[in-house]
């Protein structure tokens, strides 16, 4: 409106003052009282009453008091600015500002202003617009910001059902997971338990083969002490033949135990071994005792 004025004033026509009627509220007539409050004056607990519910508590009744506080206060701003009407000129010029209509708010400006120096109308006689085209407004401006954090909340839910399906899905995947290796830990105590049996099985078994082992060697020690002594046995009888009979070489074969199992292939045992070499030296000492009887010294040969 200056800007147009002062275009006016450059082309030389009368200049016009234009006025507008603005009521200003005085907010010292409320009856709401205000009050003081120090820096000092803050929720407190005593010393000996301090618990975690009470200090939560006090925070949330101070967080109310404030928003309380900030609602009235918003609360009679609007109020007060509410009740100022709108005068009609300001708002087509409004109207048209907020379209981006500007050079339709030039022309309705140059046009305006020029009817009223004519003296066609005056401003205070057009008068203020009405209520309901300003709540309209109001109401219109308030459904588009509605409608802007509509939008933005539908965004968020959908990023947050987003979030939430992924979740699930990782959800159900640690759950199978988890059945998975819970099923697995199952079938291995199965697996200890029944190895556990089954080598417990085991132990009679090992104890009975432990003992045989043990009865076999010493077997086995005395029958290498039996051979031991029918091999020193004969050795013996060797040297006394050769002592009584130094003409005659009387030679007796000394077979080792074994030497018969070995090319019978293992077919006799320990004990046979032990018969054969004791009848072996029975035979021996009775050759010996008929040939001393019968003072003969034949050469033997046994085999």
């Amino acid at each position: 409106m200056e800007e147009k004025e002062e275009d006016a004033e450059a082309s030389g026509s009368e200049v016009s003052v234009c006025l507008q009627k603005i009521t200003i509220t005085d907010y010292s007539t409320d009856d709401y009282q205000y009050e003081e409050v120090s820096a000092d004056d803050e929720f407190s607990l005593q010393e000996g009453d301090e618990d975690l519910s009470e200090v939560l508590q006090a925070v949330q009744e101070q967080a109310e008091d404030a928003h309380i506080l900030a609602s009235k206060s918003v609360l009679t701003s609007e109020k007060s600015v509410s009740e100022i009407p709108e005068a009609m000129d300001d708002f087509f010029c409004n109207f048209l500002v907020s379209f981006g209509m500007s050079r339709t708010l030039d022309c309705f400006q140059t046009e305006w202003y020029e009817l009223i120096e004519r003296g066609v109308f005056r401003a205070k006689d057009v008068g203020f617009v009405p209520t309901v085209y300003t709540c309209n407004q109001q109401l219109k401006a308030e459904n588009m910001r509605l409608r802007e954090d509509l939008d933005n909340y539908k965004r968020a839910a959908n990023k947050a059902k987003e979030a939430f399906l992924k979740m699930q899905k990782e959800r159900d995947f640690h759950r199978m997971h988890h059945k998975r290796v819970v099923q697995e830990k199952n079938r291995l105590i199965c697996d200890i338990r029944r190895l556990k049996a089954h080598y417990a099985s085991y132990e009679p078994v090992l104890k009975q083969m432990t003992e045989k082992y043990q009865s076999a060697l010493r077997q086995k020690m005395l029958t290498s002490l039996e051979r031991d002594r029918a091999v020193g046995q004969v050795t013996g009888l060797q040297a006394i033949l050769h002592n009584l009979q130094p003409g005659y070489a009387i030679q007796i074969p000394v077979k080792k135990a074994g030497h018969e199992c070995e090319r019978k292939k293992g077919l006799e045992g320990s004990t046979q071994r032990a018969l054969q070499e004791a009848r072996q030296q029975k035979m021996l000492d009775a050759g010996l005792v008929k040939d001393s009887e019968k003072k003969r010294y034949p050469k033997l040969s046994l085999k």
